[in-house]
């Protein structure tokens, strides 16, 4: 079957995006004039969407990572558990952008291009998800990468600037101008990582994948200081930062990570954090089910998305998988 023209796409545009999104669907709607084109305010509108089409050939985000999360727990609530979810791709019109970059999205107009050209079956690749909180996403963390998105926020908000102030400086500045302050002054909190799983995989020195011994349900797989911890099945956290390099390793598990390191130890490291290089203070596990448990309430963030304080956090790989639109591929 021929399915140029965007015959058989969904595309679901975020009314809110950054980039302009009645704009954004507009063009878009040009230039894949067989696609369905929704734009979308609330999650409410996007499932009653969901509902009313026939299953596409592929379901696409117009947005950052908060429409793709959105896109995904729409989908999570109108999709029977026993029915796989459609091919799902992003287009990256957000801030970060993490999930887009991950999937190595180009510029909105490159991708729309590369979907024109596409005559046959769209190339897919299986990503695992998690659940935290009961929100269904691809990274989710406590500590600084949630303090520093607040910040990044208000420091937008606050911006004369706001091209500036959204891009990667923005995001660099408000970390060592806002949230390394703060960390200096507050310390590094202490956390137990509790495995809710019947088994759990670690990392060696090599980069070798090893079951761990003697693990269960209620082992403690880390006890210490952390500066961030969190779990993702994405590797990057937005602007090409490989936050969590080895997530793809094991579909069906979700890693779990922990970076113990002083706030002006992390400054000096931020090149090598960046790229996700291998760091002495970096700890990496694998499991389906963890708890994390705090010395104090610290900022949590889901899917990029910063939502208040916690001191008990759970982190569960879901069972559902999506196969995402490999824009490399395309």
């Amino acid at each position: 079957m021929n399915f140029s023209n965007g015959n058989g796409l969904a595309i679901v545009v975020n009314a809110n995006a950054k980039r302009g999104g009645r704009r954004v669907a507009a063009q878009i709607a040009r230039a894949l004039p067989g696609a369905t084109v929704k734009l979308t305010k609330s999650i409410g509108e996007l499932e009653a969407w969901l509902k009313s089409m026939p299953r596409p050939r592929c379901i696409v985000s117009a947005g950052g990572d908060g429409t793709a999360v959105a896109l995904l727990n729409a989908l999570h609530h109108v999709t029977p558990a026993d029915e796989r979810f459609p091919p799902i791709g992003t287009l990256p019109l957000g801030t970060g952008n993490a999930w887009a970059h991950a999937l190595g999205a180009k510029k909105l107009d490159v991708c729309v291009k590369a979907l024109q050209r596409q005559t046959g079956p769209l190339p897919t690749r299986r990503y695992g998800l998690l659940e935290c909180e009961g929100t269904l996403t691809f990274f989710a963390g406590c500590g600084w990468d949630a303090e520093v998105l607040s910040d990044f926020k208000a420091q937008v908000e606050q911006s004369p600037s706001g091209r500036l102030a959204k891009s990667v400086w923005g995001y660099l500045s408000s970390m060592l101008l806002r949230t390394a302050p703060k960390a200096v002054l507050q310390g590094r909190p202490h956390v137990l990582i509790e495995n809710l799983a019947d088994e759990a995989y670690t990392m060696t020195r090599e980069g070798e994948l090893v079951r761990m011994p003697d693990v269960k349900r209620g082992t403690v797989l880390y006890e210490g200081m952390a500066s961030v911890a969190g779990a993702a099945t994405c590797p990057e956290f937005g602007y090409r930062f490989r936050a969590y390099p080895n997530a793809t390793r094991m579909l069906g598990h979700m890693n779990v990570r922990i970076y113990d390191e002083t706030t002006l130890r992390a400054i000096t490291q931020i090149p090598k954090l960046w790229v996700g290089a291998p760091l002495p203070a970096m700890h990496d596990f694998f499991s389906t089910h963890v708890k994390m448990t705090f010395s104090r309430s610290i900022p949590l963030q889901i899917g990029g998305e910063a939502i208040g304080t916690r001191q008990t956090v759970e982190y569960r790989a879901s069972s559902r998988e999506v196969d995402a639109l490999d824009w490399r591929r395309l």
